[in-house]
């Protein structure tokens, strides 16, 4: 029990030293340059964690010649370890903090501490959120290059099937966690059809 006990204790060790070692490199990785030109930060940072995943291999191999707990399952799961934690820390700060209404409205309460009611928030919402910052604009492009969407001539947006299977994704994800429908569901009321 004692030998099982020390093989396991070394083994989270070394997860834990390569998921650090890991997400290190990659806040490195994306503090860098490399792959600046992709401009959605949810695609650069996949990109990224997927190099860094690669890279973390890499210096487990060098390691294993010195680590004799190192072998190729171990490090594949390192690996796969650190790939799955930096992939889901991008999702959960960098990301959600880059789309986040919530953030846009703490920020302005922030400055106007106790100087805003709900109405001048929603004004300040549709003015600077919608205006002034264009998140119209970047989401029709960021959709369009994601491939969920394409403008027609005439400036009018379709959804492709692409698109039409990531909301159908959604609501079905979303109803595994009561998320709230209303926004994978438009009502039917609306703009009329033209």
């Amino acid at each position: 029990m004692t030998a099982t006990l020390r093989t396991l204790g070394i083994l989270a060790l070394i997860y834990l030293a390569a998921l650090t070692a890991g997400f290190l490199l990659y806040i490195g990785l994306i503090a860098s340059p490399l792959l600046g030109s992709i401009p959605l930060l949810f695609y650069r940072g996949v990109a990224i964690a997927f190099i860094g995943a690669l890279l973390l291999v890499l210096l487990l191999t060098v390691a294993a010649r010195r680590i004799a707990a190192l072998d190729l399952s171990t490090m594949i799961g390192a690996a796969a370890l650190s790939l799955a934690f930096n992939i889901s820390f991008l999702i959960v700060f960098p990301v959600t903090f880059d789309r986040s209404i919530t953030m846009f409205l703490l920020a302005r309460i922030e400055k106007q501490d106790g100087q805003l009611t709900p109405p001048m928030l929603e004004e300040v919402f549709v003015r600077q959120y919608l205006g002034d910052l264009h998140q119209i604009d970047r989401r029709v492009a960021e959709q369009t290059l994601s491939g969920n969407i394409v403008q027609r001539d005439d400036g009018r947006i379709e959804l492709t099937p692409q698109g039409r299977r990531l909301l159908s994704g959604a609501r079905t994800i979303g109803g595994w966690f009561g998320a709230d429908p209303r926004f994978v569901t438009a009502p039917d009321s609306g703009f009329p059809a033209h």
